[in-house]
């Protein structure tokens, strides 16, 4: 086997090699013989069918089913031989050739590039220190009411925090358009889960009453073929509900696992669940700029055919929320995607090296200690430790989570690491603090 490899721009490779005819024919020539054993050809007898007969009647399917096999193994060969890292699939074509005792044919494709990570010393990170206090345990106890309340119709006019059920039905330039319909949908005043102007649009009405709203779809809307359009809503109330909060007892306590201890009891476990969220907060926020600072002080260029192949990924994925939302489906351009995606592979190649020379290791404690900590917020912690411990790919997630919290933590043996005080909605939640 001969093999040259020429340097393209930049990551790209164009590998041609050659082999003998003959590697192929005894194969070809053994197959062939194996058929006439077990073929059935109507006329003749199984195991007495003449070699030309096989010949003319299977011969050209072998000789394609063993080059193919043939290509794959001489290229894998080829690249072990060269040492070289393909990123992504390679595309192949066969050269013409004079030479009936060679088969020649050219493989292009991307390789990994060479990485020398860059040392962290120097970078600064901050790490927030929160305190939960008394008024935010106050202020998530009420919206834990609110997520609980229930609603009573009404009579009068459609106010703030009401819940006003409608249906509805959107024209643009008079022409129906693909979700324009809500038949019995609850809205509820102030939530925003409508767009901009129709929940002020029905502040005000009662049931029965018939209102026309003329309002935009937001230049960002998800649904393209609409998005920054003027819509004309038809719009009919058919209730108008005031919602009541439930009593803090221990009926209502019940409802979240406590049986007793009463009010002190349930803020103490509406604590505990505001700890946890928050430090899984702090330490995504804290991972976000080592992982930022890390793609920043090391420029690599990175395999394009892996960042075309993330980007349809991540358009599929998303296509699949739409519609798993009820949205149809949403033809993406994998182009919106290619930013984001150019980052996941930039990282991924990143974090990988760093793994390696820093001899960075995830052990099965450690991973089975978090599948522990992921477990223990769900009812039946078991039944998710057992998901995780019997699915490999599962398996696999959990262990490049635990990695990439070690590589934060390595980061921070590096750099300095400067504390910030915040409150807890100022942490949590930046824009209900601004507002």
């Amino acid at each position: 086997m001969q093999v040259s490899v020429e340097t393209k721009d930049g990551l790209e490779r164009e590998m041609v090699v050659e082999f003998a005819t003959a590697e192929m024919n005894g194969e070809v020539h053994t197959r062939l013989q194996s058929l006439s054993k077990t073929a059935k050809i109507n006329g003749f007898r199984p195991g007495k069918i003449p070699m030309a007969v096989i010949k003319k009647r299977y011969g050209g399917q072998v000789e394609a089913e063993v080059l193919n096999e043939k290509l794959q193994q001489t290229y894998y060969e080829a690249i072990n031989q060269e040492k070289l890292k393909p990123a992504g699939q390679p595309k192949i074509d066969m050269i013409e050739n004079d030479d009936n005792d060679t088969f020649k044919y050219k493989a292009v494709f991307e390789i990994y590039p060479e990485i020398t990570p860059a040392s962290l010393d120097g970078q600064a990170f901050e790490k927030a220190n929160v305190n939960i206090g008394e008024d935010d345990i106050d202020s998530t106890v009420d919206n834990i009411r609110k997520q609980n309340q229930t609603f009573t119709d009404v009579e009068r006019g459609a106010q703030a925090d009401d819940q006003v059920v409608v249906d509805f039905t959107g024209t643009i330039d008079g022409e129906a358009f693909k979700g324009n319909e809500g038949q019995q949908v609850p809205v509820t005043l102030g939530q925003g889960q409508m767009i901009e102007g129709f929940e002020e649009g029905i502040k005000g009405a009662k049931a029965g009453d018939n209102l026309t709203l003329d309002l935009k779809f937001p230049e960002d809307y998800h649904y393209k073929d609409v998005a920054g359009k003027d819509v004309q809503f038809a719009v009919s109330v058919s209730a108008v509900k005031e919602a009541t909060l439930p009593e803090l007892n221990d009926e209502f306590f019940a409802k979240f696992g406590i049986k007793e201890g009463g009010i002190d009891a349930f803020r103490a476990e509406v604590k505990k669940n505001m700890q946890l969220e928050l430090d899984k907060a702090i330490s995504a926020k804290l991972k976000n700029q080592v992982m930022d600072s890390i793609l920043e002080i090391n420029d690599i260029t990175v395999p394009q055919s892996l960042v075309e192949e993330e980007a349809k990924n991540m358009a599929q994925q998303m296509q699949s929320q739409y519609q798993m939302e009820g949205q149809g489906e949403a033809q993406l351009q994998t182009s919106l995607f290619e930013d984001q995606a150019k980052r996941r592979v930039s990282l991924g190649m990143l974090l990988a090296e760093l793994v390696k020379v820093n001899e960075i290791t995830a052990s099965p404690e450690s991973v089975k200690e978090k599948i522990n900590e992921l477990a223990a917020t769900y009812e039946n912690p078991q039944e998710v430790m057992d998901y995780y411990m019997s699915d490999k790919e599962k398996l696999a997630e959990i262990e490049s989570f635990v990695l990439e919290e070690k590589i934060v933590d390595w980061a921070c043996e590096q750099a300095t690491i400067a504390e910030k005080d915040f409150s807890f909605t100022e942490f949590m939640n930046p824009k209900q603090e601004e507002a």
